[in-house]
């Protein structure tokens, strides 16, 4: 007898050299692998890849976190319940959500868009799924049916900001899709926003919350860093393509209606496809711009320079010079969608030319439709599956006097891939008429890569102390009214705390470093405020 099998001589090894050599290759293959995934291959429970990315993140390595205590792994565990998934906006996200589903209890799945809330939930009754239909376009009967399902719990939730409400028992996760939809947010007083109250739910039920978009929020990504993408290829796939008009090397004297967008829409048109035109020039923001060097400068409503922040509110000073290069030939650019679309009829001989704006109750049956942003919106136009969204005047959006400027017009064209998304991608375009290519929504969307303009935007939040790095509120009444809060607000105390208060007519803007000092001076502000009466208060406003 041989103490041990390898010492009997007869003995023939059953894992000769080329499977011990290919064993070990796996083995340091997977050692090279990135830390989180080896956490995620244990199988520990309740750690799946978002807490392992998490756990990665913060110890770095198995030796680190096995001198960690168990609260401290805790505290990243529930801090990682929160999840980020960057989706394109053509590729199909059902089977996606269907994954972030819980397996046991409810979950809530907000969606402002209602054609999408339909399909989604029409298609978990296919997968035999119990799926409530929460929407505010369903008639009260279903939507109370709805909340009483909602209350048996076991099922899957699907609607807008309503949804968020539901009186589920057993809420096992959140699901938010298109967070930077302004649709989620409650524009009635009290104002909130649907992904907020999810987010608190879910952290007071120890539940799981994940939120789906093409382009997460700044506010979200700063929250949450790290969010999963698929591969490059696929997720460039995911977007649209977009062609990009340069206004700047157009002949003077072109004006909106450009050869190459005319060329475009007339290319698309002559297919039999729809083309819609959006001209979405929204408040008292002018733009001009120069002859000499094709720059923009800006102007508001009141007539002050967007430069100037000290020129008085009582005296009307349209810019007469460049800023940029002192030329002092400056070209208006402006002109509503009835013009826009009059004149493109007369270019396009021949085909139907209509307006679709908020007095139009159904979008006509032309070739060319010509609107605002609400266009967009239409179902009738997504069933027609347009095959050109084109945005002639696309620096009215990038340059408007907001701070989520470049966020929100980013959301355009997320919206136009919507629209187009039931066609082939090689058969739809989005074009963007611009003075500035190379704005980072610009490169981002043409690139198929919304990591480029999120990560400018973030730096300049940071640079500029803007939400998420600081809070704001908008306080609307009557001026007596607006002075008491102004004048509860501007004692020493609250500006030691960092609280600041801008008053123009009829409004204030309160900023506060964060939401908890904010709530604060606003509780002390409208206090004051009870005895001459009543104001509106906006936080967070998506406009400002």
């Amino acid at each position: 007898m041989f103490p041990t099998l390898k010492d009997n001589p007869d003995y023939t090894s059953v894992v000769n050299q080329r499977h011990y050599d290919r064993l070990n290759s796996y083995i340091e293959d997977a050692k090279a692998k990135d830390f989180w995934r080896f956490l995620v291959a244990l199988n520990i429970r309740h750690v799946g890849p978002v807490a392992a990315r998490a756990l990665a993140s913060h110890f770095g390595s198995l030796t680190a976190i096995e001198a960690a205590t168990a609260d401290e792994l805790a505290a990243r565990v529930v801090a990682s319940q929160v999840g980020v998934v960057r989706w394109p906006p053509r590729a199909d996200r059902r089977r996606l959500v269907a994954r972030l589903l819980a397996p046991v209890g409810s979950t809530i799945v907000l969606t402002a868009d209602g054609d999408r809330a339909h399909a989604f939930a029409r298609w978990l009754d296919d997968q035999g799924v119990a799926t409530a239909l929460l929407h505010s376009d369903r008639s009260p009967a279903a939507r109370t049916d709805a909340w009483r399902q909602a209350a048996r719990g076991s099922c899957v939730v699907v609607g807008g900001r309503m949804a968020a409400l539901a009186p589920v028992p057993d809420l096992g996760a959140v699901v938010v899709l298109d967070d930077d939809d302004e649709a989620l947010q409650e524009e009635r007083s009290p104002t909130w926003h649907a992904r907020d109250v999810a987010f608190e739910r879910a952290r007071r039920c120890g539940a799981h919350a994940y939120v789906v978009s093409p382009a997460p929020s700044v506010q979200v990504s700063n929250e949450v860093p790290g969010a999963f993408a698929p591969a490059h290829a696929f997720e460039v796939e995911g977007w649209p393509r977009v062609d990009v008009v340069d206004q700047r090397e157009l002949p003077p004297g072109s004006g909106l209606l450009s050869e190459p967008l005319v060329d475009a829409v007339r290319a698309t048109v002559e297919r039999g496809v729809l083309a819609v035109i959006v001209q979405n020039r929204r408040g008292g923001v002018r733009l001009l711009r120069c002859d000499a060097c094709h720059e923009l400068t800006r102007w508001d409503a009141n007539g002050r320079p967007l430069w100037d922040h000290d020129t008085p509110a009582d005296i009307e000073l349209k810019p007469t010079f460049c800023i940029h290069c002192g030329g002092m030939r400056l070209r208006v650019l402006s002109g509503g969608v009835q013009r826009l679309a009059n004149h493109l009829a007369l270019r396009l001989a021949g085909h139907d030319v209509a307006v679709v704006d908020a007095a139009v109750p159904t979008a006509p049956e032309a070739a060319v439709l010509v609107g605002t942003e609400a266009v967009l919106h239409r179902r009738e136009v997504r069933r027609r599956r347009p095959g050109l969204v084109a945005f002639v005047d696309f620096d009215a959006e990038l340059f408007a006097a907001r701070y989520r400027a470049s966020e929100q017009a980013l959301w355009l064209i997320v919206r136009a891939a919507h629209v187009m998304a039931a066609a082939p991608r090689h058969e739809t375009r989005v074009l963007l008429q611009t003075h500035q290519p190379d704005h980072p929504v610009v490169v981002a969307a043409r690139e198929g890569c919304p990591e480029v303009f999120l990560v400018e935007e973030a730096r300049r939040r940071v640079s500029y102390d803007l939400p998420p790095h600081s809070a704001l509120a908008h306080v609307r009444a009557d001026d007596p009214v607006v002075d008491a809060v102004h004048a509860a607000l501007s004692e020493t105390h609250w500006s030691q705390r960092g609280v600041g208060a801008d008053r123009t007519e009829g409004q204030l803007l309160v900023r506060a470093p964060d939401a908890d000092v904010l709530a604060e001076a606003l509780e002390v502000g409208l206090g004051a405020a009870r005895a001459v009466g009543t104001a509106r208060v906006v936080v967070d406003p998506p406009r400002i």
